[in-house]
């Protein structure tokens, strides 16, 4: 088979994936193209959840394990903390990385709360309950920027990075996520066999010795021996025992370098954004 050949088979699959040809032009020859349908549902856009991101999705696979009965007693320096606000670290965190999708993903994020509240850590957990579902998610919008700057300021901090796919849900920006943080030696995956990618997330973490886990009942237990090989110690009293952290600030842009980013002579001109239907440069500037 030549090279032609496979990038035609290649493009022919990427065709079917994506609901039609790649290649095609719209209707409307002037019209901005929109490559925003679901490669999994057809879907033009993700279902957006009408409860908001913190409203009841029903667990329709069985995915989570119910809470504690009885409730877990919460402990005095357990924080759980979700943007815009800033989070109060203590001497451990973790951050919950996984699937929302516009609130249709299961209600994992509050679910794990429920099992580790007990814990003296800090949880930041990106999934806030208010978000305008209208927000443009590009550099240029500031309620995107600060959620995604919130998001990356929280996985540099943590201690250890609880990655969940859950199994109805594309979840992209898990992928991306879990491909930046691979190898830290800070992250734990679960994800379920039925995720649409599940075997491109086991042999990632099979390669580079990421703890892995199928389901969230195993996830719970595995999550609480990986936090005390990174540094979680507890006294008698359930107290932090370990060593005192130094205290993490906020607004830092924590793992940002400073470096010559010579490539910004190559971005788009105002030219070349009109003809991709959006705002040039100048507008943004003084938006």
């Amino acid at each position: 088979m030549t090279r032609d050949t496979v990038a035609s088979a290649s493009q022919s699959e990427t065709s079917k994936e994506m609901g039609g040809n790649i290649f095609s032009k719209t209707k409307e020859e002037d019209a901005p193209k929109k490559f925003k349908q679901c490669p999994v549902c057809k879907a033009d856009s993700v279902p957006i959840n009408p409860g908001g991101l913190d409203g009841v999705v029903e667990d329709k696979y069985n995915q989570l394990i119910p809470a504690p009965s009885p409730p877990l007693k919460r402990h005095a320096d357990f924080k759980h903390c979700v943007p815009p606000e800033n989070p109060e670290y203590g001497n451990f965190s973790l951050f919950t990385a996984g699937s929302i999708e516009m609130g249709a993903a299961v209600q994992w994020q509050t679910r794990l709360v429920e099992h580790l509240c007990d814990l003296p850590i800090t949880v930041t957990n990106p999934r806030r309950g208010a978000w305008d579902p209208t927000v443009n998610a590009k550099r240029e919008d500031p309620q995107f920027f600060s959620q995604v700057e919130w998001e990356l300021d929280a996985l540099t901090n943590a201690d250890v990075i609880c990655y969940f796919f859950d199994c109805a849900t594309v979840s992209p920006v898990t992928l991306m996520e879990l491909g930046l943080w691979a190898h830290s030696g800070k992250i734990i995956v679960c994800c379920d066999q039925r995720y649409w990618r599940q075997g491109n997330v086991e042999i990632v973490c099979e390669r580079y010795g990421i703890p892995y886990v199928s389901s969230f009942a195993k996830l719970v237990p595995a999550l609480k021996e990986m936090m005390e090989n990174k540094g979680l110690k507890l006294d008698k009293n359930g107290d932090y025992a370990g060593e005192p952290k130094a205290k993490k600030g906020t607004g830092e842009r924590p793992g940002v370098k400073n470096v010559d980013r010579w490539w910004l002579k190559y971005r788009d001109t105002n030219e070349d954004r009109i003809a991709k239907g959006l705002k040039p440069l100048a507008e943004l500037e003084s938006s």
